[in-house]
């Protein structure tokens, strides 16, 4: 049999390999997933794929198990593991499963198929999905049949069991809408305590306002019974979403899992507690819209384990999954056993990522078929089909490295700041402001000065964490940006990426401002203040424009000639996305900082409240970018993302410092 060995240690993977080729197996064998990708593809048979489970850079060898599968759909998977994968139990399936230490005859066995899925250490059993504990079996008839008349509804069938309660689909006949009925159990009406519980949840739920959840709408005693109404959400609920086979992409997925974590962290953060959704409770309507059914309850002295519910319903979405990135998704993020809030960070951030690929989706050029064309010369289709599965297991966009006779790699620039004196300034439109003495980077944070960033963090591990702001998420274990992988080998090569071509001295991008405030601490600076920046950019006389108050279309890289389609960017400044930070000579402030007008906006030091969510602070950004146009306002307005965990193809940094620079 062929075999492919995949494990980040070199010993165990050298050790192992060595083993099962003595049993006879034609072995080959890579440290990560882009490795065994790019092994697997040059292979013509492979029928046991051996993997760590986890294998760095957030991928699993589920992940891998997946897109080798694109290639050889009968392959055998054996996952070897020295870490807990119960959160990840949703995605063994028909893998095997052996937990560290194994022996080189369990290994051999399993590679061999002499071990079943369900007799692995680890199944899908152990972590699927349980039944909240306020809900009981339905095994009793319900207390009111279909076709029962309550005052002004009309019954239709009962939904859930709860252990005070029965929750009905009923229709309120007056305005002919469906609603939640929640029925006291009629012997419980002469029991005051479960009474006023019952009457206290419907209080608590009717306390809260929010759109995606399923609001109160009366409460009520009638002709001996005791019951509230609820609002049903708009769209299906994801029982029937699942049951009538129905897939979402990895950007859908977002959405709903933006939508349900809102509505619980806003629930949670107000104190109260809840009865965990199930797949009845969760809805998604035609607009890909998420929201829940009320199930808030009065604060108990129990205690959930938010991990574990975030987790339990990110693998409820498991079987909406369609494609291997949905479910890498949702295994990363269950992985992380999140709370709610920070789930919903993570969400809001997948969201804007997503927008901004919609808004600078690659542009379909003549120079990207040509250079398309260069990199396939002499290879058949589903070789490139295979190369595109392997660039997607790793990455979200594909790149093209084109070495032609303008593709020699580039010299770094050299690392500059330069002085902004002391002094008053015109601030805004609202006055005249002071500031002492700083230094400002001249130019935008490159991909070669982050690259010496994320080196120094990996040859020092045990500091790695040192240069963190005291306030990021503990759920943050990286400071790698998305796409890091693809934009600089690129940027290395002299490579295109999205029909732009890109080196070493364009800015960095994609990095939340978590990501920029740990560079600068590391480089002995700090973010520059909203404030120092516009100083940095406008001098002292308040100008509209780096250059002065006069609209230059041709002086930065903006986006007055921006185009989604790619068909119209560059055609006036002759960039389409960002560039190298030292390209225009024109966008340059008094003080000689460049590139403040446009290129990429930059994260700034400055927290203030998000004007569309006032309960939230985020970091401001400003400046320019390829994909705004020009205004009079580019140096003074000020942009909000949702949050300091989002980024953007549009989006870096510079940083500053109170002292003057070192000399190199």
């Amino acid at each position: 049999m062929v075999v492919l060995y995949v494990d980040p240690d070199p010993v165990v993977r050298l050790q192992r390999a060595r083993m099962l080729a003595l049993s006879g197996h034609t072995v080959h064998s890579a440290e990560s997933a882009e490795d065994a990708a790019n092994v697997a593809q040059q292979l013509e048979s492979l029928d046991v794929l051996v993997t760590e489970g986890l294998l760095g850079g957030d991928f699993t060898g589920f992940d891998l198990r997946d897109g080798v599968r694109e290639k050889f759909p009968s392959l055998h998977t054996v996952v070897t593991s020295r870490n807990e994968l119960s959160e990840l139990g949703a995605f063994i399936e028909d893998s095997v499963v052996l937990c560290e230490p194994v022996g080189d005859g369990a290994l051999a066995a399993a590679v061999a198929g002499q071990v079943r899925p369900q007799d692995q250490s680890v199944s899908q059993a152990d972590v699927s999905v349980v039944p909240d504990e306020e809900l009981v079996a339905m095994d009793a008839p319900p207390m009111l049949p279909p076709g029962t008349v309550l005052g002004n509804y009309v019954i239709k069938e009962r939904l859930y069991v709860e252990k005070d309660s029965e929750t009905y689909l009923a229709l309120q006949q007056s305005v002919k809408r469906e609603v939640a009925l929640v029925l006291l159990k009629p012997e419980l009406l002469n029991d005051a305590t479960a009474v006023e519980g019952f009457l206290e949840r419907s209080r608590v739920k009717a306390s809260i306002t929010h759109p995606r959840i399923a609001p109160l709408y009366e409460a009520q005693k009638l002709e001996g019974w005791m019951y509230y109404t609820r609002e049903m959400p708009h769209g299906r609920s994801l029982e029937k979403l699942i049951a009538t086979c129905v897939k979402f992409k990895e950007k859908t997925l977002a959405d709903v899992i933006a939508g349900v974590s809102e509505a619980m962290s806003l629930a949670v953060l107000r104190g109260h507690h809840y009865r965990m959704p199930t797949a009845r409770d969760i809805f998604v309507d035609e607009e890909q819209q998420a929201s829940i059914v009320n199930v808030i309850r009065p604060q108990t002295g129990k205690s959930r384990d938010y991990g574990s519910d975030t987790g339990r319903f990110l693998m409820m979405l498991r079987a909406l999954c369609e494609g291997q990135r949905a479910r890498h998704m949702l295994e990363t993020l269950a992985r992380q056993k999140l709370d709610w809030e920070t789930l919903n960070r993570r969400a809001v951030n997948m969201q804007e990522q997503n927008r901004q690929a919609s808004l600078m989706k690659r542009a379909d050029t003549k120079e990207a078929h040509e250079i398309v064309a260069a990199r396939s010369a002499g290879k058949s289709v589903s070789a490139l089909a295979w190369v595109g599965l392997a660039l997607a297991l790793i990455g979200s966009i594909i790149v093209f490295k084109y070495r032609g006779a303008d593709s020699r790699p580039v010299k770094p620039l050299t690392e500059e700041m330069v002085a902004v004196p002391a002094g008053e300034f015109i601030f805004q439109r609202n006055g005249n402001r002071t500031l002492s003495k700083f230094w400002i980077d001249k130019y935008e944070v490159t991909i070669s000065q982050y690259d010496e960033f994320l080196k120094a963090l990996d040859a020092d591990p045990r500091r790695a964490f040192a240069w963190d702001d005291p306030l990021q998420p503990a759920s943050k274990k990286t400071h790698k940006p998305a796409k890091w992988v693809e934009i600089y080998a690129a940027a290395l090569s002299g490579g295109v990426v999205d029909a732009q071509r890109v080196d070493v001295n364009c800015p960095v991008v994609m990095v939340d401002w978590w990501d920029a405030a740990a560079y600068a601490k590391w480089k002995g600076r700090r973010l520059p203040t909203e404030e120092e920046w516009e100083r940095a950019a406008r001098g002292t006389d308040g100008r509209a424009y780096p250059w002065g108050n006069v609209a230059m279309p041709k002086a930065a890289n903006l986006g007055q000639d921006y185009d989604t389609t790619g068909e119209k960017s560059g055609k006036i400044d002759s960039s389409k996305r960002w560039t190298p930070v030292n390209k225009y000579t024109t966008d340059i402030s008094p003080c000689g900082a460049v590139g403040m007008a446009g290129n990429v906006e930059e994260w700034t030091a400055t927290w203030t409240d998000h004007p569309d969510y006032p309960d939230k602070r985020v970091p401001l950004v400003r400046g320019g970018c390829f994909a705004a146009p020009s205004s009079p306002e580019l140096l003074t307005a000020r942009h909000f993302y949702k949050s300091p965990e989002s980024s953007s193809e549009a989006l870096g940094f510079r940083t500053a410092s109170d002292q003057p620079p070192s000399t190199p």
